[in-house]
């Protein structure tokens, strides 16, 4: 339920895998209002691995060569106070190169949305169903039974499928209906969007700054208006601090206040918004499930609400995947509230201190003043800046960093876990991590080869006939990835790495478990694993200490 991002990227993960997926969303699939437009270099590495990441960088606004540069000034024809660009285009990873084969991108949600319904719609295991609202829902042993209700003729049909999932936003019905408490801070902050035509700003913002930026940030009020990049060209979205309701006038006034002369103004669209920091207390009841907003609410400070969906969509997507097609345990759909459960309780925690921090930065006079007095406190604000707001751009932790330390389907294998840090990253093949990427000699990343079934990395020589036998006497799929490059073989850390289909280490060792089934069974959510298996896993990682 719900054609947003998350669940486009949901119908896309399961179609993707050959599982028959109905999207239903009572829209007609339009964008409204263009937000959420920070797309994480692991969303890109999901796109990637779906087969669309060049498209979306080739095609997707505002464009391949548009920087990811954030500006904190006065006022757009004023002074700037701090600068953060770390060499990132929507075509080019800048800083992110050594670590990822897709750096991040900015592309409009008026861009993305298309292209992931274009996605979903070429994948012939889904149906989308727009124009269509679920009336109500049953579930049993068996399955989910839907009533769902075409808008305009208001026809209804009976709709059965084996899951649920609810992708409706922060709204959902399926959540009430189900009991389910969103648990946190409620409308820390209230706030006004909008979304405007201005085609002398970007010639201004050039003049003013020597280039391009997808966002500027301002402090010429109290209300700390913000501009940020729609198309690249004349489109903008505007964004202030208000809690009142604005009154005639006062949208083209606060976008003349941040830009700091009348220009022409073309108000499209405005929308009151709030800033939340709420988690969903469980993620799923029986054959239901919650992803993205449904499940987590949060301030749109660093980007991390349709990322954070995102990688709801392809945790629960692999698995439920697994279990449709046969080799997932019956356990295995429980480890889906356990692994991101707590991200969105990390990430929702994150925003919100970036909301606090930028609540420090308040406007003065004297950063306008020509002379020396006014060069001191631009200085002075421009260090507040870099140590208050820093984190929010360099935020490669939260990004590539997050694992899933605790979960039943990850082993342990006794190392200390790394640190994590929201804006620093490690790669790491400490069980929970994101399998590390590296170029291989054909030229293609590590990354490249996750995603279908589970992969062994091995060394020369490591012996995984072990458990290539164990995975074909239980139906698991598993292929072997062979690394001889030194430099892989330090980066990978153990002579066999286990890597899950979302491209997650699920286990790492210096040679094959005692018992290889013991341990698959435990990755695939079909067992507990006994002592037997932990044997000869405790030393496989020296390097990692």
């Amino acid at each position: 339920m719900g054609g947003g991002p998350v669940g486009l990227c949901t119908a896309i993960e399961l179609g993707w895998r050959n599982v028959p997926v109905l999207l239903v969303d009572e829209t007609d699939g339009s964008v409204a209002f263009p937000a959420g437009e920070a797309i994480f270099s692991r969303s890109m590495e999901h796109l990637r691995r779906w087969g669309h990441a060049a498209e979306a960088r080739r095609e997707c606004l505002p464009g391949p060569d548009h920087p990811h540069r954030i500006l904190f000034m006065t006022q757009v024809v004023g002074h700037v106070l701090a600068e953060f660009d770390h060499g990132v285009t929507n075509s080019s990873p800048g800083e992110y190169a050594d670590v990822t084969p897709e750096g991040p991108a900015f592309i409009s949600k008026f861009s993305l949305l298309p292209l992931l319904q274009r996605i979903a719609a070429g994948l012939p295991a889904v149906e989308i169903a727009y124009g269509n609202r679920l009336e109500d829902f049953t579930q049993d042993a068996d399955g989910v039974t839907t009533r769902v209700r075409d808008v305009v003729t208001g026809a209804e049909r009976t709709e059965a499928a084996a899951y649920l999932v609810s992708c409706e936003g922060g709204r959902s019905g399926i959540r009430r209906a189900l009991g389910i408490e969103l648990v946190g801070d409620f409308a820390q902050g209230h706030n006004f969007a909008l979304h405007f035509r201005a085609p002398r700003l970007r010639e201004l913002l050039i003049e003013r700054t020597g280039g391009r930026a997808a966002q500027i940030q301002t402090l010429a009020s109290e209300k700390r208006p913000y501009i940020t990049v729609v198309d690249g060209v004349d489109e903008w979205r505007l964004s202030v601090y208000l809690d009142h309701e604005p009154a005639d006038g006062d949208a083209v006034r606060w976008v003349h206040e941040a830009v700091g002369e009348p220009i022409e103004t073309e108000i499209l669209r405005a929308q009151p918004w709030s800033g939340h920091r709420v988690v969903a207390d469980r993620y799923r009841d029986g054959r239901v499930f919650l992803a993205g907003d449904a499940a987590h609410l949060l301030w749109p400070k660093g980007g991390f609400g349709a990322n954070t969906g995102i990688g709801d969509a392809v945790d629960l997507g692999w698995k439920l995947a697994a279990v449709l097609h046969g080799w997932g345990g019956s356990d295995l759909l429980d480890s889906y509230e356990i692994e991101r459960r707590p991200v969105a309780v990390r990430n929702v925690s994150e925003a919100s201190s970036n909301w606090t921090s930028d609540a420090r930065l308040t406007p003065d006079p004297l950063l306008d003043r020509p002379d020396d007095i006014g060069a001191q406190a631009r200085r002075a604000t421009g260090d507040l800046i870099q140590r208050l707001r820093g984190r929010e751009f360099r935020s490669i932790g939260v990004q590539l960093g997050h694992r899933y330390a605790g979960s039943p389907i990850c082993l342990p294998d006794g190392t200390p876990e790394p640190p994590d840090e929201p804006d620093a990253y490690v790669p790491s093949t400490w069980p929970g991590c994101r399998a590390p990427h590296a170029w291989l000699p054909d030229g293609s990343s590590t990354l490249d080869h996750f995603g279908h079934g589970f992969v062994l990395v091995a060394t020369a020589t490591a012996d995984p006939a072990p458990m290539v036998r164990a995975a074909s006497t239980l139906g698991v799929p598993l292929r072997v990835l062979r690394i001889d490059r030194p430099a892989v073989v330090r980066l990978y850390a153990a002579p066999m790495v286990l890597v899950r289909p979302d491209g997650h280490v699920a286990w790492r060792g210096a040679s094959a478990p005692d018992d290889p089934i013991a341990l698959l069974d435990r990755v695939r959510g079909a067992g507990p694993l006994d002592d037997r298996a932990v044997r000869g896993v405790r030393a496989a990682t020296q390097g990692e200490r």
